[in-house]
């Protein structure tokens, strides 16, 4: 009996000594107490993370001086206890949770800064420890340190708060989505262009809607799923790769649904990518010119009209010309030019000035354009000078009655500065296909045969004679 009893607790000797090898190998830190509170395992881990060197610790029964500065239960001495909810919530209100993976185990996180090197992230994990009988004898406590992640935690969401600062703040109105299509930033100069609060976009995928009059991508949507075939079916002639952005378009394009009346916007749409490449999201930056297209729309109107009366100018005169005559080729219809040259202008211009010259110039606009059909030109190539195109006139009688109509009309009177003046105007005329085959030929016809018309005693016309 007495060698199988020393034998026993010779085994049981080396089964504790190997069981405190273990541990103290184990990267984990952990310590433990006994149904008494008193601290029975510290081992070598928990003594690197704390600083505390296990002697100082076993026996002892304050195991929270390692992490609080006064004295209170750790979660370790509350499983001895049971764990009662309201000694939960007195000390670890809104931190623990029951364990998912140990039998009336708890689990917390919380920081720590009495711990080394200005204080410690630690999530605990804490279960009863039971003897052969079920009894609880002592609590174990596990402990992981996880302060680089909750610092690479708060980085993200520093990073993420700036991202959504910087968007907030840029004057460009823009739009991000994640790879969902949901967007996740609508910033502040966004919402004063579409008329849309950014809470009722964040999180939807309806973006399309302050653009569009029904669903359809756009071209965030389109650049995300690397579509470059859509992009020309729903951009097609308004897009272009940008030159600056690998994966971007850019695009302009008349939004008629804006509030206050349509717009043009200059937009551009360019992948985000994560750390790995991948890509994750998709930012359109939006810009309002429709200042700019009216701005060029009001310089090529003044490139296609005569400045003071706002006729036609010598290139749509051309244009139109030429038009014409393709078509009357087609057709084979015919087509008049009229060269008209004010008679007895000079004298008015130099005697009331220039001022009253521009206006008896208007007027005279203004009786042409009342003598002649909408389908007729009326245009002003200079000075006193007009030309009127009459397209498909029925006869040379047809086109001779308005050139009459013509002269009767600018011969009435004027009312001027405050003055009746008078004048005349002679008229050259050519025909299509008689005098001509194209716009330059037929034009200069017109101007040799208006030259004939005042030379003959003015204030009539003249047909071209081959």
């Amino acid at each position: 009996m007495t060698d199988a009893t020393g034998e026993s607790l010779f085994a049981a000797g080396v089964a504790e000594i190997l069981a405190k090898h273990f541990v103290d190998a184990l990267p984990i830190p952990m310590f433990a107490v006994d149904n008494e509170h008193r601290v029975i395992l510290w081992n070598v881990p928990c003594e690197r993370l704390t600083g505390i060197p296990a002697r100082f610790m076993i026996g002892r029964t304050g195991a929270w001086s390692a992490f609080y500065p006064s004295e209170r239960p750790v979660m370790a001495d509350l499983v001895l206890t049971g764990c009662r909810a309201e000694d939960l919530e007195r000390h670890y209100a809104g931190k623990y949770h029951p364990s998912a993976l140990i039998e009336n185990g708890w689990e917390f996180e919380d920081f720590f800064p009495q711990l080394p090197a200005g204080g410690k992230w630690l999530a605990f994990t804490a279960s009863p420890l039971r003897d052969d009988s079920g009894r609880i004898v002592g609590a174990v406590e596990t402990f992981r340190d996880i302060t680089a992640q909750r610092e690479a935690e708060r980085t993200a969401r520093d990073v993420a708060v700036l991202l959504s600062e910087i968007v907030q703040g840029c004057p460009v109105p823009m739009f991000v989505i994640d790879a969902e299509h949901r967007v996740t930033h609508w910033n502040r100069a966004c919402e004063s262009m579409a008329g849309v609060p950014s809470e009722q976009m964040i999180g939807s995928r309806q973006h399309w809607w302050p653009f569009y009059p029904e669903p359809r991508p756009v071209m965030a949507d389109l650049v995300l799923d690397a579509a470059a075939g859509e992009v020309a079916k729903f951009y097609a002639g308004k897009y272009q790769p940008s030159p600056l952005m690998a994966g971007a378009w850019e695009a302009k394009d008349h939004f008629p649904n804006f509030p206050g009346g349509g717009r043009w916007l200059y937009f551009t749409a360019a992948p985000l990518h994560g750390a790995d490449g991948r890509v994750i999201g998709a930012v359109e930056t939006l810009q309002d010119i429709s200042e700019q297209k009216r701005y060029e729309a009001q310089l090529e109107s003044q490139a296609r009209q005569d400045l003071l009366t706002g006729l036609a100018n010598r290139r749509v005169l051309e244009e139109r010309l030429k038009q014409a005559l393709s078509q009357a080729a087609r057709d084979e219809r015919a087509v008049a030019v009229a060269f008209i040259d004010l008679d007895r202008f000079k004298p008015i211009n130099d005697e009331l000035g220039h001022a009253a010259g521009d206006t008896l110039l208007r007027e005279v606009a203004t009786r042409l354009t009342a003598t002649v059909r909408e389908v007729d030109t009326v245009a002003r190539i200079g000075g006193d000078e007009f030309v009127v195109m009459l397209s498909a006139p029925e006869s040379v009688e047809a086109v001779e009655g308005v050139v009459r109509r013509i002269i009767a009309e600018v011969s009435r009177p004027f009312d001027v500065a405050g003055q009746v003046v008078q004048v005349g105007c002679s008229v050259g005329i050519a025909l299509y296909p008689e005098h001509g085959p194209d716009q330059a030929s037929l034009l200069g016809h017109a101007d040799t045969a208006m030259y004939v018309a005042k030379a003959s005693g003015r204030n009539t016309y003249h047909i071209h004679v081959p």
